[in-house]
């Protein structure tokens, strides 16, 4: 794994901590089961270090702060604002990046016209009706899955995101537990605006 960005050697030590496989990447024995661990300062130091060992296939983590400009690198798999999760969350991310979120909306918002017509250009004739029930549930799916196995046949509305599972906040959308009980308990990461 090779992080970059600010933070990074945070980051690092929150792997370890969440997972002892997750060692410095200068320590590590081929065959041994750990996962090496490279802290770059920006994405040119990133691609460099992946090629000095092309025998690892490496996963390439920018962290990033929305005002600090870190160079994206090449073959980039998953970005972390920072600003945004903490360290702890930050880790979980990276541990299951292939792991999203789907959203099952229950008793979806409808949209209709309040006079018939067509939507007026500015939207002024749109009403939101919200119906009682209306609520979602977010489901953890592998990356490439087409949809998650544990939502109802009848649900009338699933969406897929890109938003990492550990990153979901549980209190603001239900979640759910056959999904928790697979891939864990996402936790509320969210730092305080």
């Amino acid at each position: 794994m090779v992080l970059y960005g600010p933070e990074v050697d945070a980051v690092a030590e929150a792997l370890r901590e969440l997972d002892p496989r997750y060692v410095p990447g200068d320590v590590v024995v081929s065959g041994s089961g750990l996962i090496p661990v490279l802290c770059c300062r920006n994405g040119a130091d990133a691609d460099a270090a992946r090629q000095a060992e092309l025998s690892i296939v490496w996963l390439v983590v920018e962290l990033y702060r929305p005002e600090v400009d870190v160079g994206r690198a090449r073959d980039l798999q998953l970005a972390l604002d920072i600003s945004k999760v903490d360290r702890q969350a930050a880790a979980r991310a990276i541990d299951q990046p292939d792991v999203v979120i789907w959203y099952e909306v229950i008793n979806p918002v409808r949209v209709v016209a309040a006079d018939g017509r067509p939507a007026a250009a500015d939207y002024s004739n749109l009403d939101f009706i919200v119906p009682e029930g209306h609520r979602m549930v977010a489901h953890a799916v592998g990356a490439s899955a087409t949809a998650p196995e544990c939502v109802p046949g009848d649900a009338a509305m699933v969406l897929p995101s890109q938003d990492p599972w550990a990153l979901a906040r549980p209190g603001e959308i239900e979640t759910c537990q056959a999904c928790v009980l697979r891939h864990g308990r996402p936790r509320a990461t969210c730092r305080p605006e």
